[in-house]
C-alpha cells in the first residue's frame, strides 16, 4: 500500500514550482465566460503547487491584495465590481489578465452585455494567454511578475 501511495503521489505532483522571491497576495475575480481559466486558477490554490511556500497566497478581500487576477471577459455587470476591487487594493498593486477572454474578449465580442477584454481598457502588468492557460503557465506568469527569471523545474 505504501508503494502504491508513493507512485500515485509522485505521478500527480506538478513539475513546476515558483521560486521564493518575495511575497504576493492575489485576489481573483471571475468576470464571466465559461470559467475554464477560473478552474485552472483554483487548481493553483491547492497543495500540489505549494504556492504559499513560495510566498504567493490567495486572499479573500482586495484590501489585502497586491495582485488583481482577472479571468473571463469583462461584462457590464462585473465592471463596477472589478473597479471597486481595484480601488479597494493598497497602492502597490498589479493587474493580471489570465486567458484569452480576459485579455481581448476571446470568443465573446463586444455587445449589450459584454465589454470584451481588459487589453486597451486598463494598463495590464501581465497577461497570460491561453484558452485556458495551464496552471504551469499561470505560475510562470506570476513568476515573471515577481521578477523571477524562470520557474524552477523539479522532476
Amino acid at each position: 500500500m505504501a508503494l502504491l501511495r508513493a507512485i500515485l503521489t509522485r505521478g500527480f505532483r506538478p513539475a513546476i514550482r515558483l521560486p521564493a522571491v518575495g511575497t504576493m497576495a492575489v485576489f481573483h475575480v471571475e468576470t464571466g465566460g465559461c470559467e475554464g481559466c477560473a478552474m485552472e486558477v483554483a487548481a493553483l490554490d491547492g497543495a500540489a503547487y505549494a504556492l504559499p511556500r513560495a510566498g504567493v497566497r490567495f486572499v479573500t478581500t482586495p484590501r489585502l491584495a497586491d495582485v488583481l487576477l482577472v479571468t473571463g471577459p469583462l461584462t457590464r455587470a462585473m465592471a463596477p465590481v472589478l473597479e471597486a476591487a481595484w480601488h479597494g487594493m493598497p497602492d502597490r498593486k498589479a493587474l493580471v489578465a489570465v486567458g484569452a477572454c480576459a485579455i481581448d474578449g476571446g470568443p465573446f465580442g463586444e455587445n449589450y452585455a459584454v465589454l470584451g477584454g481588459l487589453e486597451g481598457r486598463a494598463p495590464l502588468d501581465a497577461s497570460i494567454p491561453g484558452c485556458p492557460p495551464s496552471p504551469a503557465a499561470i505560475v510562470a506568469g506570476l513568476a515573471g511578475l515577481l521578477g523571477a527569471s524562470e520557474p524552477s523545474s523539479s522532476a
